[in-house]
This record gives C-alpha cells, structure tokens and sequence, in this order.
C-alpha cells in the first residue's frame, strides 16, 4: 500500500530528473528502491495544508482570529468547542484525505480524527503498531473499521506521542501525524 502511493506520488512530481520528499519518504524510498535511475532528492516543500475552523457542535464554520498555519496547536485546547479541519495534498500518499483535530472533551487532550484507506483485514496491525507508539491509557485511541466507505475511522490522542508537543504549530502537528502514519504503513506492509 504505502509502496504504491508512494511510486505515484514520485512519478507525478519528479521533475528534470529531481524528486521532492520529506525525510520519512527518502529512507523509504531508498531503501525499496522506488527511485528513477538518475534521480535525485530534493527537499520537499514544507507542509501547507488548507485549514477550516468549525464549531464542534454545529459544525459552522468560523472566521478563525489569525492565520492557523503558524498558530499553536494547543489553540484546540483554549477554545474546545472548535476543531479544525486540514487538508494537505501529501496526506493521499498514506491514505488520508485530511485530518481534524480538536480536544477531546473527556479526556482533555489533543486528538487527530481521520480516514484511512487501510484494508480491515491490517485491524490488529494497526493497533498493535499505535499502542505501541502511543500507550495503552484510556482515550489514547478508538479505531473502527467503515464497512460503508471503506475506511478506517482513526481517532488518536497526540499528546501521549512520543516527540509530540502542543506547542506544534498546525503546521507541524499535521507533519508530526503524516510521519507517524508513514512510519505505521511501512512496518505493516513489510510484516505483510
């Protein structure tokens, strides 16, 4: 899974023989061998994603007060009746459409809901792989697999992370996630 999204994606965006990846995708690709003969790594553009800032209840959409790019993500954590909700192009090549993050209400924290294009068959895998990398605490996470559409519907709890800090930008929190997502699909595909 993650090969193939990953050879589209350097297909598509290789250029006069130079490919743009970020860290996680340059390990991964060197060490499967996924590059064009010649090619080069270029650093990939910094994460941009599109940002909507919505009430929680209502699902309203709000005018947020600053741009979220650059704005902590403990924002979610000050106003917990908002989420946001990011879309960021390099998400497709892990299976993610985008990604919301608010607080949760219970536990009180900083929480990642998205949909992952995982067959339900990888179930164990993938919580296997995030309890390892986040715990086992309550509220840490809730995956359940989406007959209908699919996908899984993944909820994490991004403060127990390791490397983790709400003091992320938007920014980076939607890297931090890209890359523990990237991290969990190569160890299920080279288990498969």
């Amino acid at each position: 899974m993650i090969t193939k999204w990953l050879k589209t994606y350097i297909e598509t965006n290789s250029s006069a023989g130079a490919v743009p990846l970020n860290a996680v995708q340059k390990e991964f690709a060197e060490k499967h061998a996924l590059l064009p003969e010649g090619a080069s790594v270029v650093p990939a553009p910094p994460f941009s994603p599109a940002y909507s800032l919505s009430d929680k209840e209502t699902d309203e959409e709000r005018t947020p007060e600053q741009a979220l790019s650059n704005t902590p993500v403990s924002y979610v954590k000050q106003h917990p009746g908002d989420y946001v909700y990011a879309e960021e192009p390099l998400l497709s090549t892990v299976g993610i459409d985008g990604v919301s993050l608010e607080v949760d209400d219970v536990f009180g924290t900083v929480t990642a809901l998205f949909g992952l294009r995982v067959q339900k068959k990888y179930g164990e895998q993938l919580k296997t792989y995030i309890d390892s990398k986040l715990g086992t605490a309550p509220g840490t996470r809730s995956l359940m697999f989406s007959n209908e559409d699919g996908l899984w519907d993944v909820n994490i709890a991004l403060d127990y992370a390791e490397g983790f800090s709400e003091d992320f930008t938007f920014d980076e929190t939607v890297q931090f996630l890209y890359d523990l997502v990237f991290r969990m699909l190569a160890e299920l595909e080279e288990e498969a």
